[in-house]
Parts: C-alpha cells; structure tokens; sequence
C-alpha cells in the first residue's frame, strides 16, 4: 500500500503541511526533536514522495531531455552516459531520445519532451536538419525551454552551443600524415551539409596548402558517420591508386574501410596508412592501435552540463559558445614514408 503524507501525519500526531515542510527541508518553527520524529517515521515506512505533486509545486520536474542522432554510434551512446552520471548527480532525471538523424523525428521528439515537461534540453542535431537552415534556425528559436546544443553546432546567433573545433581536428590529422611523408591524401568525410565537416574539410585544405600541395576534389568523398559506409565508400578509396593515407569522418567509418582492407588483401598500415575520428575505445578492445582525432567526451559532457544548470538557475542569460581543442592519438595505423 502507498504510504501518504497524510499516515505520517497521523503518526507523529501533526498536520499534512507540517510533514512537507519537514520531509523537503523547508523553514519552519518545527522543534528538532520532532523534525527527527517525522523523517524516522517516514523512513520506517519506506516513504516515496509524490514526484509529480513536487514537480507542480516548484514549477519543475527535475528531468533534462537528451536528443541525440544515433544511440548506435558509439560517441553518442559514450556522451550520454556521461550526461545522465552529472545530471543524476545534480538530481535530475535524463530523458535519452534518438532521432536516427531524421530532422522530422528529432522535432516531434523535442516537442514531445518539452509536453512532458522538461526542465531544459541537450540536443545533438540530426544531419538531416541541416538542409534548411532557416527551417532549423526557426525551430530552435521557438523551443520553449532552455537548451544547449553540442558536438554539432549551428552559425547562427541566440544559441548556447559547446563543440569541439573541427577544423583544428581536419588540420591536425592532416599535418600528421604530412609529417610521416604522405602527400596523396583522402579524405573520407562526413555529410557535407554539416557545418562541423566543412570545418574539416577547410582543415584538410589548410594542412595541404601549407605544405604546397594541391587540393585534389576527387579524394574528398562524402562517405557519412557508419561502419558500414565506411566499407561501402572504401571501394571508390582502393580505386584511386596513388593515394598512399586516409582521414575519415570517424572511427566506426575507419572501421568500415579496415574491413573493406582485410577483404580486399590490403594491409594496413603497410598498404594505406588511417586516421579516424572521435577515439573510440572500441579499437582498443578490437587490439587496434588506431590513428585518431580525440574529442574527450568528459569535458564535452561538463561543459555541456554545467552551461544548461546556468541557465536552469538563472545564473546567466546571455548565450554562449564554447569551442574546445581535439587532440591526436598517433597509435600505429600511420606508415612513415621515407
């Protein structure tokens, strides 16, 4: 049977009001002794609060709605473990909804948080919500609820945004095969309307450019986040003779063409030299020391975190944008030509 405020009251022989204000820790002219009588009571009794009843009181429901693109990506499902850990932490419930990149998807499914109302939102943009940026803009800017976006960020204004700095990400995995000698160089990337794989894209050019080399357009090949893009697109890669390395949109996309490799007889890095994206510790159980652009998902997710409870509290109003630095993980998936 569901033990009410009402039973305790009973018990310790005071009102209803008295319980609530006792049990949420709220001033009162209470005595001690029977503040400890009244939460004794209500421990014995294994009382559970009225979530709902509390939630309608304080205006809040003490739960964070979390979006994300692909829950199979293992960046995704990595960054919302460790959103729901701090949240949990700062006694918030998460909410985790996956879009499967579908921009349709992802706005019923935001509409559908904010109805059951949500305190406030992180959101992980779906590729497809790209393709109209005045559709997007419009969308975000009437979410009635405090938000942050991360990973994937926007150009527009009024939005509180924390990302990793792609272009220094395409620009750092690039020097890096430049370094080793490499000078034929693919570039396997992400969806091409998103703003985060133009960045590297232009990183990809910057790092060629300064070592006075041409941009060959036919070694950037749209190729998308999935292993299994990664093994469909590594056919038009082997295709192109002369390449010697590869960057790719991410880890599970290196996977993809480490995989095409081993079918096709390639051995990597003896054949061709790879670097993924997001350093994803799947290669490390796999006993693959993968090349990789490192995006720590820790400082991702406590950015993130710590700019929503800002706005949740009224800490701060103004929107703000925090852009990070990746990092390189060499491994050994990279051959150095003499």
């Amino acid at each position: 049977m569901k033990v009410r405020m009402k039973d305790i009251a009973k018990m310790a022989n005071v009102s209803e009001a008295a319980v609530s204000l006792v049990l949420n820790d709220k001033p009162s002219r209470i005595s001690e002794k029977k503040k400890q009588e009244i939460k004794t009571i209500a421990k014995e009794l294994n009382y559970v609060p009225n979530i709902a009843a509390q939630s309608l009181a304080k205006n809040a429901s003490q739960t964070i709605g979390v979006v994300i693109p692909d829950i199979e990506n293992p960046f995704f499902s990595k960054l919302c473990k460790q959103l729901e850990e701090q949240f949990r932490a700062l006694g918030y419930l998460t909410i985790i909804v996956n879009s499967n990149d579908d921009f349709a998807v992802e706005k019923n499914l935001i509409q559908m948080l904010l109805n059951r109302g949500v305190d406030g939102l992180i959101i992980a943009l779906s590729n497809e919500s790209f393709s109209s940026k005045e559709e997007q803009e419009r969308f975000l800017k009437e979410i009635d609820a405090p938000f942050i976006l991360v990973d994937r960020h926007v150009s527009f204004t009024g939005i509180n945004q924390v990302y990793f700095d792609s272009q220094a990400g395409g620009k750092l995995a690039t020097e890096y095969l430049l370094e080793n000698g490499h000078q034929n160089i693919a570039f396997m990337t992400g969806d091409f309307k998103v703003p985060s794989t133009l960045d590297r894209i232009e990183g990809y050019r910057e790092a060629l450019q300064s070592y006075g080399l041409e941009v060959r357009e036919e070694y950037i090949i749209e190729t998308g986040y999935r292993f299994k893009y990664g093994m469909e697109k590594a056919k038009k890669l082997f295709s192109l003779l002369d390449v010697t390395a590869v960057l790719t949109a991410n880890d599970m996309v290196a996977f993809g063409v480490l995989k095409q490799a081993l079918v096709s007889g390639k051995a990597i890095p003896e054949d061709l030299s790879i670097i993924g994206y997001d350093r994803l510790e799947m290669a490390d159980i796999l006993g693959l020391s993968l090349a990789t652009v490192e995006q720590n998902i820790l400082v991702l997710a406590e950015q993130a975190v710590t700019l929503l409870k800002e706005r949740l509290t009224k800490q701060k109003k103004r929107t703000e944008t925090i852009i990070l630095k990746p990092s390189l993980f060499k491994g050994e998936s990279v051959k150095k030509i003499k």
